[in-house]
C-alpha cells in the first residue's frame, strides 16, 4: 500500500490548512496510507526535511501560498535531492512559480484541485500529465466533508476553515476571485435535507473545540437566507469558539442587524471589506460602494450588538492618493470597530490587477507577498507612512488594550493626528513600531494623554 503524505506550511502555530484535510478525504475510500504533517514558516527547514525523511512516503504532497511559497522554493529542491523516487504534487495559487522544479514524477495542480488529485489517486499518481489536466471539476456540493472527530487533538485551540460557496459575483480587480466563475454552493438553503447536512458539519466543526472557525466564503452574506441560517445556527448553539465572517458591507440591511443583534458576546466576528470609502476609486476597482450606508451600518452594529466588528482598508488602489486613504482612515476610525486594517495592496498574479499595475508603471515586490511599493497616486514615501501608521494601529488599536484612550481621542482629534502623534514619540523613545512591551505601549499611551 503506497503512503501518502500531505504537508502544510501554515504561516503560524494557530493556523490550519482546509487544503490537506480535503485531498485526504478526497482519497479515503482508495488503497492509500494517508497521512497529514502541519508545520510552520518558524520551523527550521531542515527539522521538516528530516521528518519527510523519515517517514519514507511514496508520494509528497505540497500547497503553496504566498505566505509559504518561498519557504518550499527552498524545501522541495532538498526532498527531490534526498527522495528522488517519491512522487510530489503541488497545488495552490502559488503553484506556477514552482514549475521551474518541473520533472517526471512531479505534478503541478492549477486551480481547484480536488478533482485532479482523485484523478492522479485513479491512477495510482503515474497519470500523464494531460489526464490530470483534463480531470473532471468536482464542485462543493460533492467533496466530502474534511475534518473527522480524530482530528481534535490536533485542531483544538486553532484557527479551523469551512466554506459554503465558492466563487464570487464582485470582480474585483486584486482579488484572485476576479477571474473565478464558479458560483457553487455547498448546500442549498431552499432544501431542507441540505439544511439538516450543513447543521451536522457546524455541530461537527464545533465538537473539534477550535479556537475559531473561519468561514472562507468571499462575501460570506451573497445568500441572505444561507447567511441568516448559519448566523442563528452559531447565535442558539452554545460554543466555546468565536466565528469569522468576511461579508460585503453594502449587502447588509436592517433585518440583517435585527438578527445579529441576538449574538452572545464574544461569538460572531464580522470582517467587513471596506477597501476604500472613495466611490470613484472603488468603482474603477469592480466594487460598489456607498459610504454613507456602510457607515450607518457600522454604526447601527456598534451600538446595537454584541458582534466584533474588524474593518479592512487597502492603500494604493489606482488613482487613490494619501489624502483620500487617510480621509478614509479618518473617517472608519470614528465608528470605532474593533479592529482597523490598513493593509497595502499586493499585485497579485493572474488578477486584472497585475496588468493595471504594468500600465500604471507600480512598483511592487517581485516575491511573496507581492506588496505595493509605490502606486500611480502614491510614492515610495507615503506608501512607508501608510505602513507605519498599520504598525501603530496593530500595536494600539487592535489589540484592544486602549479603548477608553480612543474613544476620548476621537472626541477631539482626527485619527491620522493621533497616529502621528504615537509614532513621533516612539521616535523619541528610539522604539520600534512593533513588538513593544505592554508596559512601554502603556507609557507611551499615557504621555499621549
Amino acid at each position: 500500500m503506497k503512503k501518502v503524505l500531505l504537508t502544510a506550511i501554515n504561516s503560524s502555530w494557530s493556523q490550519s490548512n482546509l487544503a490537506i484535510y480535503y485531498l485526504r478525504e478526497m482519497i479515503a475510500d482508495l488503497p492509500y496510507a494517508v497521512f497529514l504533517k502541519e508545520w510552520t514558516l518558524k520551523d527550521q527547514l531542515l527539522d521538516v526535511l528530516y521528518y519527510i525523511y523519515s517517514q519514507n512516503a511514496d508520494v509528497l504532497c505540497f500547497s503553496a501560498y504566498i505566505w509559504n511559497r518561498l519557504y518550499l522554493q527552498e524545501l522541495i529542491p532538498e526532498v527531490i535531492k534526498l527522495l528522488p523516487e517519491a512522487v510530489i504534487v503541488i497545488g495552490g495559487p502559488e503553484v506556477e512559480n514552482l514549475a521551474f522544479l518541473k520533472r517526471k514524477g512531479l505534478y503541478l495542480i492549477q486551480k481547484a484541485g480536488e478533482g485532479q488529485f482523485r484523478c492522479l489517486a485513479e491512477h495510482n499518481f503515474s497519470a500523464n500529465e494531460k489526464e490530470v489536466f483534463l480531470a473532471e471539476h468536482i464542485p462543493l456540493k460533492d467533496i466530502p466533508f474534511p475534518y473527522r472527530q480524530s482530528d481534535k487533538e490536533t485542531l483544538k485551540g486553532k484557527l479551523l476553515y469551512y466554506e459554503t460557496f465558492r466563487g464570487c459575483p464582485f470582480a474585483c480587480i486584486y482579488c484572485l476571485s476576479a477571474s473565478d466563475n464558479r458560483s457553487e454552493l455547498r448546500y442549498n438553503p431552499e432544501i431542507k435535507e441540505d439544511l439538516q447536512c450543513l447543521d451536522k458539519e457546524l455541530e461537527a466543526l464545533i465538537a473539534l473545540q477550535p479556537r475559531t472557525i473561519k468561514f472562507v466564503d468571499r462575501s460570506f452574506n451573497i445568500n441572505k437566507k444561507l447567511a441568516h441560517h448559519i448566523w442563528k445556527f452559531f447565535i442558539e448553539h452554545n460554543c466555546l469558539c468565536d466565528v469569522h465572517f468576511e461579508i460585503y458591507p453594502d449587502l447588509l440591511e436592517e433585518d440583517d442587524i435585527a438578527l445579529l443583534e441576538k449574538t452572545p458576546e464574544n461569538r460572531i466576528r464580522l470582517e467587513i471589506g471596506i477597501q476604500t470609502i472613495n466611490s470613484e476609486v472603488a468603482l474603477n476597482c469592480g466594487r460598489k460602494a456607498n459610504w454613507e450606508k456602510t457607515k450607518w451600518t457600522l454604526q447601527e452594529l456598534k451600538k446595537r450588538t454584541k458582534i466584533r466588528i474588524h474593518t479592512d482598508l487597502l492603500a494604493g488602489l489606482p488613482g487613490e492618493n494619501y489624502a483620500s486613504v487617510i480621509n478614509g482612515l479618518n473617517e472608519v476610525c470614528a465608528t470605532l470597530p474593533d479592529a482597523v486594517q490598513l493593509g497595502i495592496l499586493k499585485i497579485l498574479p493572474d488578477t486584472p490587477m497585475q496588468k493595471i499595475a504594468l500600465d500604471l508603471n507600480y512598483k511592487w515586490l517581485n516575491q511573496p507577498p507581492y506588496q505595493c511599493l509605490a502606486s500611480d497616486a502614491l510614492s515610495f514615501e507615503e506608501m512607508q507612512q501608510l505602513e507605519n501608521f498599520a504598525k501603530l494601529l496593530n500595536l494600539y488599536w487592535n489589540k484592544e488594550e486602549h479603548q477608553t484612550f480612543w474613544q476620548e481621542m476621537l472626541q477631539k482629534h482626527i485619527a491620522s493626528d493621533i497616529l502621528s502623534a504615537l509614532q513621533q514619540k516612539h521616535k523619541e523613545l528610539g522604539y520600534e513600531l512593533h513588538s513593544l512591551a505592554k508596559t512601554k505601549r502603556d507609557a507611551v499611551i499615557a504621555e499621549i494623554m
